[in-house]
């Protein structure tokens, strides 16, 4: 990270490094600009750290210290309401990993700075630009979740009115490039220049932390954001990827279909859901029903498996059909990204059926689709390029309805003819 900072010769620079733990940024940083004098301010609540942080700045000859032993939100937000900003020339951040509501005291200290986010880390990543003065290099490794989706849509927009994206690095494996972590976000390392003019960006991919196999990239800003993309979403193409208009076809709504989150919030309705399958009760299916390619309903395990339908249910339920069903979430160890099941409800009892929240259900009109159609998608989501796209495009585990909705899919008439081509097969 500290390799994409440049110093200036002969120049004094100052630093910021919001939570910086024991001081591992700033360490790198200074042996990064080893000639340059640098005045480092470094914010770390965490009073066990504070000891440590203060001996690895003492040991740093070119580095003059100073640590901020306060929230580093609080006072961000409160030096830019003041006009004090200290005007940073430098910053760099590995900042915390956090979801705020929306009443949360961080969350209503950033509408201050007219940001509306949630997340801890992007309010990190905003006060510290808030801080640096114009032509400043902020260097931050975050996780990519930010860049689509519609919860950080005006985030993207504050960003990107503010800075510009010079360079950026994501790691090909998932699950080697943090193992120890355990987390379920991809990061990816981002370099900006505040209150420059948007160019070229350099983009740049490994498969882990050690960088040994990088491979580069240089884009223009158009293959990274679309120009008439009014979501602003950030699309990461890399050497050997598709790129980010790579699918052609039409979206959804063209198809005359949408997508959806399962309807059953189970908790909500938890005194009209059972265990077991029940004869007079309607199925209701969770994402442990769609496992391992196949759909194996009723299921034993912890999951329930069927609620009554009701006054109070019936709004939650949609009529037994044919459905295309994608997991929300996929685990760590899977291989696919998107995985796409055939839900035909013909053969279960009853005449609706429940999806639970943990389900993306596409559908026509909250009814079911032509069977030929639902299996032709099934046969394209579960594409190797529609996998790859979806690397490229999300950087999380979690599959959106919004991203599903952006997507362009083949016509009616090729997903007809591409389900009769799968059903054609033997053993489908």
């Amino acid at each position: 990270m500290a390799s994409l900072l440049t110093f200036p010769e002969g120049e004094e620079v100052t630093l910021l490094d919001p939570g910086a733990g024991i001081g591992s940024l700033t360490v790198a940083a200074a042996q990064s600009g080893r000639d340059t004098r640098i005045r480092a301010t470094c914010y770390e609540l965490e009073g066990s750290f504070q000891s440590e942080l203060a001996a690895t700045l003492a040991d740093l000859p070119n580095v003059v210290g100073t640590i901020e032993g306060r929230d580093f939100i609080e006072h961000a937000v409160r030096l830019v309401a003041s006009g004090k900003s200290p005007g940073y020339s430098h910053a760099v951040l590995n900042p915390p990993y956090k979801k705020i509501n929306t009443g949360s005291p961080h969350r209503m200290l950033m509408r201050k700075l007219g940001v509306e986010t949630s997340n801890l880390y992007t309010c990190f990543l905003a006060c510290a630009i808030s801080l640096c003065r114009p032509g400043a290099q902020v260097v931050a490794i975050i996780p990519r979740s930010f860049m689509n989706g519609l919860y950080f849509k005006p985030f993207r927009y504050w960003l990107l009115g503010r800075v510009a994206l010079t360079h950026i690095h994501i790691f090909d494996r998932r699950d080697r490039a943090f193992s120890d972590d355990e987390v379920l976000q991809e990061n990816v390392i981002l370099r900006m220049i505040v209150g420059a003019e948007q160019s070229v960006v350099h983009v740049t991919a490994s498969t882990d932390q050690r960088f040994n196999d990088t491979q580069h990239r240089l884009c223009n800003f158009t293959e990274v954001i679309s120009p008439d993309d009014e979501e602003q979403f950030l699309h990461v193409p890399t050497l050997g990827s598709p790129s980010s208009d790579g699918l052609p076809g039409v979206t959804l709504r063209e198809l005359g279909m949408d997508v959806c989150t399962g309807p059953v919030v189970d908790f909500r309705l938890r005194a009209h859901i059972c265990q077991k399958a029940e004869p007079d009760a309607m199925p209701l299916l969770y994402a442990s029903h769609f496992s391992g390619g196949r759909f194996e309903w009723p299921r034993a395990g912890r999951k329930p498996n069927s609620i009554y339908r009701n006054a109070e249910t019936e709004k939650w339920l949609m009529p037994k059909g044919c459905y295309v069903i994608l997991r929300r979430f996929s685990s760590k160890e899977e291989k696919r990204r998107v995985v796409a099941y055939l839900f035909d409800g013909r053969e279960l009892p009853g005449n609706a059926v429940g999806f639970e929240n943990h389900l993306n259900v596409i559908h026509q009109d909250r009814r079911g689709l032509p069977h030929a159609v639902a299996r032709g998608l099934v046969e394209y989501l579960n594409s190797q390029a529609v996998d790859d796209y979806f690397r490229v495009f999300s950087g999380h585990t979690q599959v959106n309805a919004t991203d599903l909705r952006r997507m362009r899919y083949p016509g009616i008439k090729e997903l007809e003819q591409l389900g009769r081509s799968a059903r054609a097969q033997p053993g489908r």
